[in-house]
Formats: C-alpha cells, sequence, structure tokens
C-alpha cells in the first residue's frame, strides 16, 4: 500500500507569520515552529475565500531560518495524515541576519535597509545604522550591534633633530690707528683690512631620527580609506505578527 496523497491547496495570509501558540519566540531563537493564519483559496490567484473561515498553517523551516509570510500572500499548504496543515519552503534567513545588496534601497519583504530607520525598532529591527560603516568582527559577543572608529585618521610623528658641529661664532678682524688733528691729541684705533679668519661655523649634517608610529625615514598618509565599492546593507527584521504588535 501506498502513502495516502495529499493534493495541495492554496490559501491568502490573513496576517503576517507567526509564533507558534506554544512558544514565546521565533525558531531560530529556540521557539517552536511558526505559522500563519489563512483562508483557503480556490486558485493560485487567491480568489474565492469570501465566507471561508480561518485556517492555520504551520510553517516547517531549516534549522537556523525564520518564517517570511506577509499578510495577503498566497501561499500553498498540504494536509498531513493527521489533520495538521504545513507550508514548506517559505523559511528565509534568521531575523538578525545581515546582507549586501546593489539595488539601493529597494527593500523585500522581512528586510529593511539599515539606516536606523527603515530597520528601527518599530519595523522589527535593530535600529542599527549601517551607513559609511564597514562590518568588523567583534572580539566579545557583548560588543556585537555597537560601532567604532572614525572618518579621519592623524598621524602624529615624535623625534629628534640633532646637529654637529655648531659653535661660538666670530670674525677676527686686523686694527690701526690714525692720528687726529695735528696730531697732539693722540690717536684713534680703527678697523681696517678684512676679516682674517671665520671660526666657529660648521652646520655639519643634521640628522632627524623618528620613533614611535612613524618608524624611521620620512612615513606619509595617503588616504584612511580603501578602495571601495557602494551597497545598501540589508537586515532581516522580525516581521512576525507578534514582533509588529500587530
Amino acid at each position: 500500500m501506498g502513502p495516502k496523497i495529499q493534493s495541495g491547496r492554496w490559501g491568502v495570509a490573513q496576517h503576517n507569520w507567526d509564533y507558534n501558540p506554544d512558544s514565546s519566540t521565533y525558531p531560530s531563537a529556540g521557539g517552536k515552529m511558526g505559522y500563519v493564519v489563512c483562508k483557503q483559496a480556490d486558485d493560485m490567484n487567491g480568489t474565492g475565500t469570501t465566507g471561508r473561515s480561518d485556517i492555520s498553517v504551520y510553517l516547517p523551516t531549516a534549522p537556523g531560518q525564520d518564517p517570511n509570510i506577509i499578510a495577503g500572500d498566497v501561499i500553498l499548504f498540504f494536509e498531513t495524515p493527521g489533520g495538521t496543515l504545513i507550508a514548506p519552503g517559505y523559511g528565509d534567513l534568521r531575523i538578525g541576519t545581515v546582507r549586501a545588496d546593489i539595488t539601493g534601497e529597494s527593500e523585500s519583504k522581512g528586510w529593511k535597509a539599515m539606516n536606523s530607520t527603515e530597520n528601527g525598532k518599530a519595523n522589527g529591527g535593530s535600529g542599527i545604522d549601517l551607513r559609511d560603516k564597514f562590518l568588523r568582527q567583534w572580539s566579545s559577543s557583548s560588543d556585537s550591534g555597537t560601532s567604532g572608529g572614525s572618518s579621519s585618521a592623524s598621524l602624529t610623528i615624535e623625534g629628534t633633530i640633532t646637529a654637529n658641529g655648531i659653535g661660538n661664532h666670530s670674525h677676527e678682524l686686523s686694527e690701526s690707528s690714525i692720528a687726529t688733528g695735528d696730531g697732539s691729541s693722540g690717536t684713534v684705533s680703527v678697523v681696517t683690512g678684512s676679516n682674517t679668519a671665520d671660526e666657529g661655523v660648521d652646520l655639519g649634517t643634521i640628522s632627524v631620527s623618528f620613533t614611535g608610529s612613524g618608524g624611521s625615514g620620512s612615513p606619509s598618509v595617503s588616504g584612511v580609506t580603501p578602495p571601495f565599492v557602494y551597497a545598501a546593507f540589508f537586515e532581516r527584521v522580525n516581521n512576525s505578527r507578534t514582533g509588529l504588535g500587530q
């Protein structure tokens, strides 16, 4: 005998996906299987729901995933031999996951741009702003989600300048005397000729040594930002009915 075959049916989500009624958190955080309240439809377009009762369709996901269904989605579900309604294949990356995207801030359901507004607490996100920031692995899990660093940098060089042969500066000049008046009043000493020596001035070689972050030689800084390409960061937010408080 073969297993009982159940045909697939269509349903229209009446609300966003939600936590399991027996759980207080989402699946990837240790909660039980999520579910979504639907009305059965006649086809893949979601028609024929008028007058039909609400049904609970469970959403099995892979480990580390969370469901991602919002109100109005048309889903395909099945009935197990035990009568439970399930819709496999509607899992997404776990809540809190960050991904990069080059489509600007065009969002998809369950994902919000990390600009501190779209991914704010009210939208089920962390509120972390990743604009103009690089991602860095934390050294302690308590640091997760915090930020640091600066968009500019400065280089401080500590050094000494020494010179050899710096001494007193002097000139030696010749001296003579001349008589004043008729010569009876004596003589006056005057400086004549040119200097006969030039001593004590020898700058020699000026040596400069750098210590600290500059190392030796002549350090330089040319730009503080490595080559980059712009992309948008998106956060998988808690878009469950419970998470959004709706």
